[in-house]
């Protein structure tokens, strides 16, 4: 490691805020898979130092890629609507149709924000 890069990281850290001592622990295999199962993405060592502290980091549940696929295609016609609507000369009015089209993409929108079941297409 390099040391210049270590004095600077260290010279900017008050004492208090340094962390210079290292506990070890060991696990049977049960506790090792509950602790992997626990601490998602974060490293071992930050999430039990994060435990011990009680500043568990917040569960990010896995991306629903479902709701993930509806909204990007709700979002793709949002935004072709609000192309077209901004290309619409200054004094014209809506039409039916394009009111017609926002509502529906809107109600779209909103089914899919507060449904738990897949969008509807």
């Amino acid at each position: 490691m390099d040391k210049t890069l270590n004095y600077i990281n260290k010279s900017k850290l008050s004492e208090n805020l340094l962390r210079t001592h290292c506990v070890s622990v060991r696990l049977n295999n049960d506790e090792l898979q509950l602790l992997n199962t626990k601490r998602g993405e974060t490293s071992k060592g930050e999430w039990l130092r994060l435990a011990s502290l009680d500043k568990f980091p917040p569960i990010v549940p896995p991306i629903n890629i479902e709701a993930w696929k509806s909204l990007s295609e709700i979002s793709q016609k949002l935004n072709i609507l609000v192309s077209h609507l901004e290309s619409k000369s200054d004094g014209s009015t809506l039409t039916k149709t394009e009111i017609f089209a926002v509502k529906r993409q809107i109600s779209e929108l909103r089914f899919c924000l507060t449904s738990s079941t897949a969008s509807v297409r």
